[in-house]
């Protein structure tokens, strides 16, 4: 009878894990993201002028993101933090504190939809020269990156070494010796313990704060808040699933958590990171799953079957060939899945050896290509000699298999790195609006600091300061933009502005169809005899 209640309770329990997961995956195949943020524009532009101290800086990206850590930095106030952020959407608006003249710097840090922490400046001068170009934030502190790596790796061999090892025992090997069992066991334990501390960690990098805060419950409420924070939620109910399932007794039951726990590896790294998110989501998400179970089947064997050829006799050669036969469809999904994410992720052939996202890539190829040059090896010319019973074959087919262990763990090392490198796709994306361009005008009478954003032909805004040379607003009646590029053929563009605030005086979309040097002048209507006329150049890029 009490057997009877322990059955049901169990299979429950499965039946609602298996019935998480499911809505998990279908609120991830739904959502459609893009990854890794990019900065595209701010108001007021980066290195920009103005006669007055800006009410709030708006910071618009390409996609939508949550801020963590903003602050002020300027002369006579080393750190102010705003009065109030406001998210609507990819915009993030952050109303300023009082400031005086100067330079001044808004040290921003958000979290991507892919989990990633981004982080830059926006500088402005207040009634003084445009500042310098100041460096797009902070970077990583050596020490905190050294312990999120770590502890990535940790996962990942609780991942993939833990619930593949438990899974490979209750479905090819049940009859593995207790060493076998509790390698598995130690491997879920330590990925466990990673995924319980990596919430502090990438709290922590969020916040910008040393890797010691990673200990602090505020740390670890913001990382689990964050797109990681539910892949960690996956992994840590994978593993513990795997744990289960690697001690229950009834072999079916032992086999549905194992089971359970192989799927939920494929959902935790598809739930987050670069290659998840990656657009398009229909083809990104459902290739890294299929990835990660390829490759939670393969290294999860190697493992227990060191140890089943350690025991030898026939049970141990049994082990051998079933997984002999069933490996190699988990390898081809492996790396089928594998070139779809590359082709995704990379731009271009180049971007393997120009990027850091691509240099980390052709790291994990060279690694891959001789774990499968080794494996092709222990297959076609160790197994063989196994199954047929030659002297001193188990024991070398079990070095080899421990050598190609040790290169899997070096590649999940290399995989970790990814944590800290944005694909060529997200670079593209940053890159696809061009800086800002700035240019200062003045006559006797009036003072013009011009701002078009983005610097690139199509559509462009055009901000102009208007103030006299003590830096206070003109009372113009009109403020209108001439833009010419005789040498495109094309006739001049008109532009009439409208008076935004004190200064400052906007055209919005203004089509410029052609990159090159374009003429822009700048008529202010002071009164009904007066304008002021003033001309400059720039040039704008493709």
């Amino acid at each position: 009878m009490s057997d009877g209640r322990e059955r049901a309770r169990c299979g429950a329990c499965i039946a609602a894990c298996l019935r998480a997961l499911l809505a998990l995956w279908l609120a991830l195949a739904g959502s459609q993201v893009l990854a890794h943020a990019a900065l595209l524009h701010s108001e007021p532009a980066d290195g920009a002028t103005l006669a007055r101290a800006p009410a709030a800086v708006t910071l618009t990206f390409n996609e939508p993101v949550a801020p963590t850590s903003v602050h002020v930095v300027g002369p006579g106030h080393p750190d102010l933090a705003p009065r109030a952020i406001h998210v609507q959407g990819a915009a993030v608006t952050v109303e300023l504190p009082p400031l005086g003249e100067g330079t001044h710097a808004l040290s921003w840090r958000v979290i991507s939809t892919d989990g990633h922490p981004v982080g830059g400046v926006v500088a402005f001068a207040v009634g003084a020269a445009a500042p310098a170009p100041v460096a797009a934030g902070a970077p990583l502190a050596p020490a905190l990156a050294a312990v999120i790596w770590a502890a990535r790796v940790v996962l990942y061999l609780g991942l993939f070494a833990g619930v593949g090892g438990a899974f490979f025992r209750t479905w090819i090997d049940a009859a593995q010796p207790a060493a076998a069992r509790r390698a598995v066991d130690l491997a879920l334990a330590a990925g466990l313990l990673a995924a319980a501390t990596s919430p502090g960690l990438q709290g922590a990098d969020m916040l910008g704060a040393p890797w010691l805060e990673g200990a602090s419950p505020h740390a670890w409420r913001i990382g689990m808040g964050s797109s990681f924070g539910l892949t960690l939620g996956i992994a840590a109910c994978a593993m513990a699933l795997a744990l289960a399932g690697n001690h229950l007794r009834a072999p079916r039951r032992a086999r549905a958590a194992s089971l359970l726990a192989l799927l939920g590896v494929g959902l935790a790294l598809a739930a987050s990171g670069h290659a998840g998110t990656a657009p398009p989501q229909w083809l990104a998400r459902p290739a890294v799953f299929l990835h990660t179970l390829g490759a939670a089947l393969w290294i999860g064997a190697l493992a227990p079957l060191a140890a089943a050829l350690r025991t030898g006799g026939p049970a141990g050669r049994c082990t051998l060939s079933r997984f002999s036969r069933w490996v190699v469809a988990p390898l081809c999904v492996l790396v089928a899945a594998g070139v779809v994410l590359a082709s995704v992720q990379l731009r271009q052939p180049s971007d393997l050896l120009t990027t850091g996202y691509g240099r980390v890539l052709a790291a994990k190829l060279a690694l891959v290509a001789a774990v499968l040059a080794l494996a092709a090896g222990n297959r076609w010319r160790l197994t063989e000699g196994v199954l047929r019973e030659r002297s001193g074959a188990a024991r070398r087919l079990r070095r080899a298999i421990l050598v190609e262990l040790a290169v899997m763990a070096g590649v999940l090392g290399v995989v970790a790195l990814w944590r800290f490198t944005p694909p060529p796709r997200a670079l593209a994306a940053a890159a696809h609006e061009r800086p800002a361009i700035h240019l200062q005008l003045h006559d006797a009478r009036a003072m013009v600091d011009l701002v078009l954003e983005p610097g690139q032909a199509g559509p462009v805004s055009i901000a102009a300061s208007v103030t006299d040379h003590a830096f206070a607003p003109l009372a113009a009646r009109e403020v209108a933009f001439t833009l010419a590029n005789p040498g495109a053929g094309i006739e001049a563009i008109h532009a009439r502005a409208t008076h935004a605030a004190g200064a400052l005086w906007r055209a919005d979309r203004v089509l410029l169809p052609a990159a090159g040097r374009w003429t822009i002048s700048v008529a202010v209507l002071l009164d009904e005899f007066t304008q002021a006329r003033l001309e400059g150049t720039v040039r704008l890029d493709p």
